[in-house]
């Protein structure tokens, strides 16, 4: 079991909370309005109100020995910059930020944040790329330079098996499962076997560099 702590009940760290409690990691939610900490009551190993800026506070409710630490705290740059600073002070290894900005992303980089999360952008890039190309399911960064794309099956990728297709070869991405509709709703197959054929039905859940997944979008495109 994981240890998490989510410094922020608003919309996005309610959520982010509520998720990894449901996924069965051990959560600590701080927040200082005492209305959202009642909220979240029932939905986070702990809910605690308390003054995240304090660096004493932080040290007293043990969150040096959390595995990863989420900070949203709304609009308010300064604040979330004074916990980073504080949890990177603390040892905290992993610490995932909510900016506001990219200039506020570079600052919560440059004092050691781990990661950066922009919601709103990240969320209407997604969208937009849905919308712009139907067959295009969904595409989730996983870092830098590395995404998962959830596309439907290109037309000259069908009837073929896995095994004629060599993905990994001839486009540099690597297929971790299929998706098909099913009489009981969606069936997942994960790392399908090389016998495996395509049916212009499936959905490909397929990960590689950002550079070879726009490839690979481009013949689905065709």
């Amino acid at each position: 079991m994981r240890r998490f702590a989510v410094i922020g009940a608003g919309t996005f760290g309610s959520a982010v909370a509520e998720t990894l409690f449901n996924e069965n990691n051990e959560v600590l939610l701080v927040d200082i309005n005492p209305d959202r900490v009642q909220d979240m009551q029932g939905v986070a190993t702990q809910a605690i109100q308390a003054d995240a800026t304090d660096v004493e506070t932080l040290k007293a409710l043990g969150i040096s020995d959390v595995d990863c630490a989420i900070i949203s705290l709304g609009e308010r740059i300064d604040l979330s910059t004074l916990v980073t600073l504080h949890l990177k002070e603390m040892g905290v290894p992993a610490i995932v930020v909510k900016a506001t900005t990219p200039e506020h992303g570079k600052i919560l980089k440059l004092i050691g944040a781990t990661e950066i999360i922009f919601p709103e952008k990240q969320m209407a890039q997604r969208v937009a790329r849905r919308l712009s190309a139907p067959n295009i399911y969904d595409q989730i960064p996983l870092a830098d330079d590395l995404s998962v794309l959830e596309v439907l099956a290109p037309a000259e990728l069908v009837g073929k098996t896995l095994k004629d297709l060599r993905l990994r070869d001839q486009y540099r991405v690597n297929l971790i499962a299929i998706r098909e509709p099913d009489a009981r709703g969606d069936m997942r197959t994960i790392l399908p076997r090389a016998e495996f054929r395509i049916r212009q039905d499936h959905v490909l859940v397929v990960v590689g560099l950002d550079e070879d997944i726009e490839a690979f979008k481009n013949i689905s495109r065709s």
